[in-house]
């Protein structure tokens, strides 16, 4: 759909990218100019990142009024310490996801994923990053490149959710690698228990900022 982007009305970008291996990152990044053909990005950044460009994208649009996604192309990568400042391709489409995005919260909990490679059943325990009623982020001790199709095993308190669910991407945000999923085939009882699980913790939350 066609979107009047105007850096007034984006909250921020989440830009996905492959590095020279292969394997997806996700950095969260402000827009410093919107162009006439060019988004001008930026966010801050420690080490060295190996990103190729040019290269396709994918862009996550957060505005006051939803979530928007659109593919582009990186241009060009700058490094002016401590930011890194990405040049992207203004996209002329985007695709309308949501009227705001899930909660998500914080949540150090086991998880068990459960695939097949080869003709094999692998189950890998790891400890959750984050959560929402959409999705989970899963810590990892290494780039580690999931089947697309996984079954999970969240371990929440007071309940057990187990779901199907879709790998997404690693990313290296905060300095852990990550796994995203999307969940697939849930039921609405889970869906209603981790929506109302992910807003207590946020109220939660913002009654210790208060204190």
């Amino acid at each position: 759909m066609k979107f009047n982007l105007n850096a007034e009305s984006i909250n921020y970008i989440k830009v996905t990218y492959k590095d020279s291996s292969g394997f997806a990152h996700c950095i969260k990044a402000a827009v410093r100019f919107i162009g006439e053909k060019e988004i001008l990005l930026c966010t801050k950044f420690e080490g060295n990142r190996d990103i190729k460009y040019p290269q396709e994208v994918s862009l996550g649009i957060a505005c006051d009024n939803g979530l928007y996604k659109a593919i582009s192309e990186l241009k060009k990568v700058t490094y002016e310490h401590p930011y890194l400042l990405f040049s992207v391709q203004k996209p002329e489409d985007m695709e309308y996801q949501q009227k705001r995005e899930y909660f998500r919260v914080r949540l150090q909990e086991n998880i068990s994923i459960q695939y097949e490679t080869d003709g094999q059943e692998i189950t890998h325990s790891a400890i959750t990053y984050d959560i929402s009623a959409n999705g989970v982020r899963v810590e990892l001790e290494d780039m580690r490149v999931f089947p697309e199709e996984v079954s999970l095993l969240i371990f929440l308190p007071k309940k057990t959710i187990n779901v199907k669910a879709k790998y997404v991407r690693n990313d290296d945000e905060d300095k852990i690698i990550k796994a995203s999923f999307r969940f697939e085939d849930i039921s609405q009882q889970d869906l209603d228990y981790i929506s109302q699980f992910c807003l207590q913790k946020q109220l939660e939350e913002r009654r210790k900022n208060l204190m």
